[in-house]
């Protein structure tokens, strides 16, 4: 008997090909049509409210999976973000108990002393509260850093999911440790979810060939819009997209995706 929470291929397949409820009077839109689609996935390590090219790979797929298995890296933007600022910008760092490179992410252990939590509501707060939206979206964005985050990926998974609700996004986000097997690599995990296309960010194309499944490269041309403070700094948390425009924020978030062809599995 499977444990509860864990997902099979077919449970993962059946949102994969589910059909959306209409949105504002919009029609329903067909996630996958077996005569026109085939579902496609991407696979990401979760990220400390993470960046506008994440969060768009995340808008262009049918489904997206936190790969919370997955090995730490230090230096990455798992456990850290970056927020406009007066000055430019500055990063906003959650602490890490002990040296957990390489650790599987839903292992590795937040320090809780410190005020890690209050320091970057304050930093969010001291950079966005003067943006368009901020005081709209703020009742459903500080729970976040009234509760208690003992692991890291939880933590982190949060935000993921957290950025889609503000964007209105309506991708089905799944962790890697709900599905069989809590598989620990990128073949395991798109095997597990009986995908047929696989998303990755142009960088890292060269390393996702994997058998019987189609790849497409989604490449990123970071968008220039209206911050809060003069100039403009790319590379933020995408909640600073959110915070100065809000609904419309999806809109821009979508004008820097460049999909090229998706390529077929190899044969033989």
């Amino acid at each position: 008997r499977r444990p509860r929470g864990v997902r099979c291929a077919r449970h993962v397949r059946r949102e994969l090909c589910r059909r959306e409820q209409p949105m504002n009077g919009r029609k329903p839109i067909r996630r996958c049509s077996p005569k026109n689609k085939n579902p496609m996935i991407a696979v990401r390590p979760p990220e400390y409210f993470p960046r506008l090219q994440y969060m768009a790979l995340l808008q262009r797929v049918d489904h997206f999976v936190l790969a919370d298995t997955f090995p730490y890296r230090r230096q990455s933007f798992q456990n850290r973000s970056k927020l406009r600022s007066p000055q430019g910008w500055h990063w906003i760092t959650i602490p890490i108990f002990g040296r957990r490179d390489g650790a599987p992410l839903r292992e590795v252990e937040i320090k809780t002393e410190g005020r890690w939590l209050e320091k970057h509501w304050r930093s969010f707060l001291y950079n966005y509260r003067t943006t368009m939206y901020f005081e709209f979206f703020e009742a459903s964005f500080r729970p976040f850093f009234e509760q208690t985050w003992t692991h890291l990926s939880p933590c982190t998974c949060r935000t993921v999911k957290l950025l889609a609700e503000l964007f209105g996004l309506e991708t089905p986000v799944t962790r890697a440790s709900q599905l069989d097997g809590a598989p620990a690599s990128l073949a395991e995990t798109v095997q597990a979810t009986g995908a047929d296309v696989l998303a990755v960010p142009e960088q890292d194309a060269s390393s996702a060939a994997l058998p019987e499944v189609g790849v497409q490269t989604v490449a990123y041309e970071h968008p220039t819009y209206h911050q809060n403070f003069g100039g403009f700094e790319a590379g933020m948390s995408a909640a600073d997209l959110v915070f100065n425009y809000g609904r419309e924020a999806r809109r821009i978030l979508a004008s820097g995706v460049v999909t090229k062809r998706a390529e077929d599995p190899p044969h033989g």
